[in-house]
């Protein structure tokens, strides 16, 4: 398998919330109220995601907002996020997270741990979980209520043990927190369809921020030969490759100026490579994993 950049692909780049609650579950607004808020604020897609409620893809989509099939499964220590579902997976798979995980995929979806950090559900509980598409590395209701919103360093311990986990930044809306616009994924697509926006997903083809945009990340190499990763983003005061251990580096001015990019060169220790983006406003963007053995 060889990574191909999303920013190297034909497309377009499209904003979506991915973890939404309404008055379904235990949010404080109808859909139609959250899909009016979002559509009102320039998003271009919204999963509605019910505990144990699923909302079908198309469910209350508007002309300005396309709605992507969802909803939040409940487990022992853990919860499910379940993105592109054609059905209701199986709640009574929920008491396994093995199980929970299974019954997502045997009805199409992506399953994403949410919110982990907050769940108290550790690497090790989440490591020998079989084909689970990734996690929410960036909640905002889990910061805003008890900050513990950044997974970031559990992402980070499951793929240095080679775990190919994807990472999602959500607001896990309930309308009382203020966590309403603050957590969104951009996802490059050919176009703005339920299908493509989910294969996009899938494919890894999507970063999350909270703020700040990456408008390029591409692997080049040096005159020898030997390949490093590219980032560049809008300006911040810093910018950190993530690898194994301490094989990577945060990269920012010595005079407190700001930067729009960096490069950082891939080692066989490393395992992987990740990239976030800190702006002067404490925001970040997170790009997702390019591993060693896909160049």
């Amino acid at each position: 398998m060889t990574w191909k950049s999303p920013f190297e692909l034909a497309g377009s780049w499209y904003k979506g919330n991915l973890h939404t609650h309404t008055r379904q579950s235990d949010g404080d607004a109808t859909p139609e109220e959250a899909v009016a808020w979002y559509g009102d604020r320039g998003y271009d897609f919204l999963a509605i995601t019910d505990h144990q409620v699923y909302t079908a893809g198309g469910a209350f989509a508007t002309p300005d907002l396309l709605t992507i099939p969802g909803v939040e499964l409940n487990g022992p220590g853990y919860h499910l996020l379940a993105i592109g579902t054609s059905d209701l997976p199986d709640l009574a798979a929920q008491a396994d997270a093995q199980g929970c995980v299974d019954a997502v995929l045997a009805v199409g979806g992506l399953p994403f741990f949410a919110h982990p950090y907050w769940c108290g559900q550790t690497p090790e509980q989440i490591a020998p979980i079989k084909r689970v598409t990734g996690l929410e590395v960036y909640n905002s209701v889990c910061e805003r209520m008890d900050g513990l919103g950044n997974s970031s360093a559990y992402w980070d311990a499951l793929l240095a043990e080679g775990k190919r986990m994807l990472g999602l930044a959500v607001d896990d809306t309930h309308w009382r927190h203020g966590e309403v616009g603050v957590g969104f994924v951009m996802v490059h697509a050919p176009s703005l369809t339920v299908e493509h926006i989910l294969a996009a997903l899938r494919a890894g083809h999507f970063y999350s921020s909270n703020g700040p945009r990456i408008q390029d990340l591409r692997v080049v190499h040096d005159g020898d030969g030997k390949p490093a990763l590219h980032i560049s983003c809008s300006p911040c005061e810093s910018i950190t490759f993530y690898g194994s251990a301490s094989y990577g580096r945060r990269i920012y001015p010595l005079d407190g100026a700001l930067l729009d990019a960096a490069t950082w060169p891939f080692r066989p220790e490393q395992v992987y490579l990740r990239v976030e983006c800190r702006d002067a406003q404490g925001r970040v963007a997170w790009t997702n994993p390019v591993f060693l053995e896909d160049l």
